[in-house]
């Protein structure tokens, strides 16, 4: 399964995680892993606030973007679009993909 982790501080967004392996399909031919992994860093290639604003880990199975910064207002809407697409993936497929938020104060 695919989890994903996203982690407000404050009530601001901090940080998305995302774990693990859809085993939907055949690798290679895993509909549901080739979603999430055209949207992720699809969508971070989108964020515009540059690489001193963010911490970006990419591993087999494994990406985490951190801000260290606030975040402008198109960077935080493409974060939200992220979301919202793993959110409709995880609708359709709640066996391959799950979404947690998480506020830490």
């Amino acid at each position: 399964m695919i989890k994903v982790t996203v982690t407000s501080k404050n009530n601001k967004f901090h940080s998305i995680k995302c774990s693990g392996h859809a085993n939907h399909g055949k690798y290679g031919q895993d509909i549901v892993c080739a979603a999430v992994s055209g949207i992720v860093p699809g969508g971070f290639e989108a964020l515009r606030d540059g690489e001193n604003n963010y911490s970006v880990v990419v591993e087999d199975g494994y990406v985490m973007l951190t801000s260290l910064n606030d975040m402008s207002e198109h960077d935080l809407t493409v974060i939200e679009t992220i979301t919202a697409q793993i959110e409709g993936i995880a609708r359709s497929y709640p066996d391959n993909v799950s979404l947690e938020r998480k506020n830490d104060k």
